[in-house]
């Protein structure tokens, strides 16, 4: 029988010691309101993406609000009990309330830099993914906002106008000017309606799953689709590196742009994975991607469709 480990505080250095700040990224409000002679995928905080189609700008569970509200409230209750969060035992090393769920970079682009927003596709109700306070200051630009049912309380609430809003329904179908929006099936747990959208355009299609599980009833209708650009979640708690990974390996796109990672400190939870977790999933399970381009972005990277 080995010795007995203590839970409690570990010798060596001090996790209270790191301090998190919000490092700089590329702001791209120049590049997707004036360098308009390509379309192109823009990554921003967490799993959110901006995507230009000719004149059109679509936004994919896009935060325009920093800090977030949500994250906020989480400190603050940290701080005034003095105890990490009680469901999530993995961040008890993480002891500075201060940088628990710190947002860890800048925004590539800030709701007052908006100039132009057609679609919001929300593909969920959690906080990191639904933004109501920056989608209220996009109201005057009139979008079409695309979101499960469970999603437009919280969008009324913050007074965006309800014939902007349409109840993003499985399998539906929304044509625009020069592309469309397939809503797509997820199951993200307790999260009602949750979705994924596959936008087809004449660069080809675009899907990002949302949080959706990897085992799932639309699987097989998933895995039959023709993927040209694949934005996957590859948090722990959704797909993860290896279900992440794995999806890739089936879908075949031609680029493939890992997200949902990075957002926030600690690591853990639904910040837990790194793109070099799954790029190494890929190479370490042989999985063959032949004409597949792996992409990884900085939040205000891109890509430009071709």
């Amino acid at each position: 029988m080995g010795p007995t480990r203590s839970l409690g505080p570990r010798p060596g250095p001090s996790y209270a010691e790191v301090v998190v700040s919000e490092e700089p990224v590329r702001n791209i409000h120049d590049e997707l309101y004036s360098e308009t002679r390509y379309d192109a995928i823009w990554r921003l905080s967490n799993a959110g993406f901006a995507i230009r189609i000719g004149d059109a700008v679509v936004f994919i569970d896009a935060v325009f609000t920093s800090p977030l509200p949500e994250y906020q409230a989480e400190r603050q209750a940290i701080s005034e009990t003095g105890e990490p969060l009680a469901a999530v035992n993995e961040m008890r090393l993480y002891d500075r309330p201060e940088n628990i769920l710190r947002e860890t970079h800048a925004l590539p682009l800030r709701a007052d830099q908006v100039e132009r927003a057609d679609y919001v596709l929300v593909t969920h109700d959690h906080g990191d993914h639904i933004d109501p306070g920056g989608l209220a200051k996009l109201a005057h630009l009139e979008p079409t906002i695309l979101a499960p049912r469970s999603c437009h309380p919280d969008l009324l609430d913050a007074e965006l106008p309800a014939e902007s809003l349409v109840e993003a329904h499985f399998g539906d179908r929304h044509e625009a000017d020069g592309f469309s929006i397939t809503v797509i099936a997820a199951d993200h747990g307790t999260s009602v309606g949750a979705c994924g959208y596959l936008i087809e355009t004449e660069h080809g299609t675009i899907y990002h799953p949302g949080d959706g599980k990897f085992d799932q009833p639309a699987k097989a209708a998933i895995a039959a689709m023709s993927v040209d650009y694949l934005l996957v979640p590859i948090n722990d708690t959704n797909l993860g590196a290896g279900f992440a990974a794995l999806l890739t390996h089936m879908l075949q796109p031609r680029v493939v742009i890992p997200c949902h990672y990075g957002y926030t400190y600690p690591p853990v939870r639904s910040q837990g994975g790194h793109p070099a977790e799954f790029v190494t999933a890929l190479a370490a399970r042989n999985y063959k991607l032949p004409f597949t381009d792996i992409a990884i972005l900085s939040p205000g990277g891109r890509v430009v469709l071709a």
